[in-house]
């Protein structure tokens, strides 16, 4: 699924550190140094800011809203600020995630909104490949959250082994659609 996801993006000029699918289905990518930041991108509102901002569960957003997370504590956002302040990385490396990040979510937005689907959030990862920013990470389902156009109130539940498959195999077939 990955392997189809960084096929597609690349089509529309995102680096990425993807090359090949080896015979075993794992991926083969460039040597890359992981950046110890990643980025979640909601397009849609979760439940905290539903209640925060008195909106529906999923109602879509007027823009997206990118939240920077240190790769070590998935429970620390970081700003800008942080990230410059802290020397967590260069200006110009944060400002080119920021705009490979964007385009990355109007691509897959589109995709899936082609699907009758809108693209809740996912979550992307960067790296460095030699001197150039790459996109990194996988496209997996529990990276990806996908909810109903029609009925963004009706998420997918997760609470079980038997709905995360049910997920799984509607994931697949929206991807393959």
């Amino acid at each position: 699924m990955s392997a189809f996801f960084y096929d597609y993006v690349k089509e529309y000029h995102i680096p990425t550190a993807y090359e090949s699918t080896l015979e075993n289905h794992n991926l083969k990518l460039a040597p890359t140094e992981l950046f110890p930041v990643y980025v979640k991108i909601r397009n849609t509102s979760n439940k905290e800011l539903s209640k925060i901002f008195g909106l529906g569960k999923n109602t879509p957003l007027q823009i997206p809203v990118f939240e920077n997370y240190l790769s070590t504590d998935s429970n620390y956002q970081l700003n800008d600020h942080h990230i410059i302040s802290f020397n967590i990385l260069p200006l110009s490396d944060f400002k080119m995630i920021g705009r490979i990040a964007t385009k990355v979510n109007v691509i897959l937005k589109s995709y899936f909104e082609r699907r009758n689907l809108l693209l809740s959030e996912m979550v992307c990862t960067f790296g460095k490949s030699g001197d150039k920013i790459v996109l990194l990470g996988d496209f997996a389902p529990h990276k990806i959250k996908l909810v109903p156009r029609d009925e963004p109130q009706n998420e997918f539940d997760l609470s079980t082994p038997a709905k995360i498959k049910k997920y799984l195999e509607f994931f697949q077939e929206s991807v393959h659609h």
